[in-house]
């Protein structure tokens, strides 16, 4: 698991709720705490959708679907008393990590600071930590890619 910060919360958060930077990831969950607690899934209600429809998506909603309706919910004059949003990497991305069913980031906004944390699940149990250790570089490659500055955290 990598754990750190994110010391710029502005613009780390103009870049994942108004520009396309954070799009290509699934959403699973969120919460947001304003007035009142708002939860989100990300589960696609595939019953939704015709039947030729759903062969071409994926279980959970992108976050370019979501992220219009989180904006709606954390905008306005106060800043959020807090924000958690799990996001993960696609199934067609996650087949590149070794014995990696899903690969997690999750963001959390609580007292003014931007905390990140990745995790994996395994597709079975091994000591091979090896999909958690490319998904970590992932992130970071990501993370820098995009020119977000990142304080890795200390075990």
């Amino acid at each position: 698991m990598l754990a750190f910060t994110i010391p710029d919360t502005k613009s780390f958060m103009n870049l994942l709720l108004k520009q396309d930077t954070f799009d290509q990831f699934l959403f699973r969950q969120g919460e947001i705490v304003t007035f009142a607690s708002f939860i989100i899934e990300g589960k696609r209600h595939m019953d939704f959708y015709a039947e030729e429809e759903q062969n071409t998506l994926s279980r959970y909603v992108r976050w370019e679907e979501m992220r219009p309706f989180v904006f709606q919910a954390v905008r306005g004059n106060r800043l959020p008393k807090a924000v958690k949003l799990v996001f993960s990497l696609s199934e067609e991305k996650t087949e590149h990590l070794p014995n990696t069913a899903a690969a997690f980031l999750n963001i959390l906004f609580r007292d003014n600071t931007l905390f990140c944390t990745t995790a994996t699940a395994q597709e079975n149990f091994s000591l091979d930590k090896s999909g958690e250790k490319l998904w970590e570089e992932y992130v970071l490659k990501f993370f820098k890619k995009n020119a977000i500055s990142v304080k890795l955290q200390e075990d």
